[in-house]
């Protein structure tokens, strides 16, 4: 049985990466059932519990001996996706992902960059470790032009294929309402008479100095009719600014929903919406993925990047973030629903099949390392 190793950001409750390891697997074993992917992962008992019924095992990321022997055990390495190359967050966090893919090559086994966006990575070091590494590996995957452009520049000389977040590779139409719908109904979110549903999708940034312009666009939203729903993504910590947002809406309107949720009930419950504003990138692919309509505020070239793929011109920076503007641009995208939906839709079908061939060119990797053919 061919053996895979998949390396990401997994296990810390955050929904985009959470997402993207449902994605990564689901499109693997739907090519190859019997193939085995073991997750290393900051919390392997609910990552194996999570993916049981497909047979997938989850070692803890942080004990070296039960990596390596992993790693030694195995006929590929997946490094991906998300944004596991950027020391924004901390200065030493590519560090962890570079060494697994120095320890893989160590052992001599195929490593593949599944569809990562790359950067910002500021500091050299990380910036000439990155290339001499991935100039070692056998396949390059990026998720979107800018990060091929980024490698380029630091020096990586070999092929990378520009292709699409795992996320992607999921259709419209399998995406269910109801498990949102049930949700929504559990917090009493209902649309009265001429309401719609505004999805909030936050997360914490700097002082948080956006949020007071935030919340007097949204009580203007509130006023036209809309009903806001705050909905976290990285749990328990988004949870805390969306209460701080509220705390800023007049008489405190707007809905939290306080629960853990998995990447099939995000996915279900942005399909509830009939508009999204969001902070968070995987938000905003979740909403492209379901159709509905999006207004993205960036606090990353992560964002500013996907909303170009999907054709979206929907985009304000969260600093020095104002509310009029905000709400006008809300405003907008609600009243050329049928339009961007229609963009949506075309410009989703192309990346699902970039999402795809991730995958297919990962599998084809497995098939030739263990067939005992050159690596790719």
């Amino acid at each position: 049985m061919a053996k895979i190793v998949l390396s990401g950001y997994f296990g810390f409750n955050n929904a985009g990466d959470e997402a993207i390891l449902y994605a990564i697997v689901k499109t693997l074993k739907q090519i190859e059932p019997e193939v085995e992917i073991t997750v290393l992962s900051h919390n392997p008992l609910k990552t194996k519990k999570q993916y049981d019924e497909l047979g997938v095992k989850a070692l803890n990321r942080w004990k070296l001996l039960e990596v390596l022997r992993a790693l030694a055990g195995c006929d590929l390495l997946l490094s991906g996706g998300g944004s596991l190359l950027q020391d924004v967050s901390s200065s030493n966090s590519p560090l962890y992902y570079l060494g697994i893919i120095f320890l893989a090559k160590l052992f001599d086994k195929p490593v593949m960059v599944y569809a990562q966006g790359i950067g910002p990575l500021r500091r050299k070091r990380n910036k000439r470790l990155t290339a001499w590494l991935l100039n070692g590996v056998n396949k390059i995957t990026v998720r979107d032009e800018e990060s091929k452009k980024d490698l380029v520049a630091m020096g990586v000389h070999q092929e990378i294929i520009v292709t699409a977040d795992p996320v992607l590779g999921f259709k419209k139409t399998e995406v269910e309402e109801k498990l949102g719908a049930d949700i929504l109904e559990r917090y009493e979110v209902k649309r009265g008479p001429g309401e719609k549903l505004l999805g909030v999708y936050l997360r914490p940034w700097g002082k948080n100095d956006y949020l007071q312009p935030l919340a007097q666009a949204l009580d203007q939203m509130v006023e036209d009719g809309w009903q806001i729903v705050f909905v976290p993504m990285q749990f328990p910590g988004d949870i805390s600014v969306a209460r701080e947002a509220i705390h800023f809406v007049s008489n405190q309107q707007g809905v939290l929903l306080k629960e853990d949720y998995s990447p099939e009930e995000l996915l279900s419950l942005t399909k509830n919406f009939d508009l999204i504003v969001g902070m968070r990138l995987h938000a905003l692919i979740m909403a492209a993925v379901a159709g509905v309509p999006m207004v993205g505020l960036s606090y990353d070239p992560k964002v500013d990047r996907f909303l170009r793929q999907a054709g979206q011109v929907s985009l304000l920076s969260v600093n020095n973030l104002q509310a009029q503007p905000l709400v006008e641009v809300l405003t907008w995208v609600d009243g050329q629903r049928a339009e961007i939906i229609r963009e949506l839709d075309k410009r989703t079908e192309v990346m699902y099949q970039k999402a795809w061939q991730t995958a297919r060119i990962a599998m084809s990797m497995l098939e030739n390392s263990t067939s005992g053919g050159e690596n790719l």
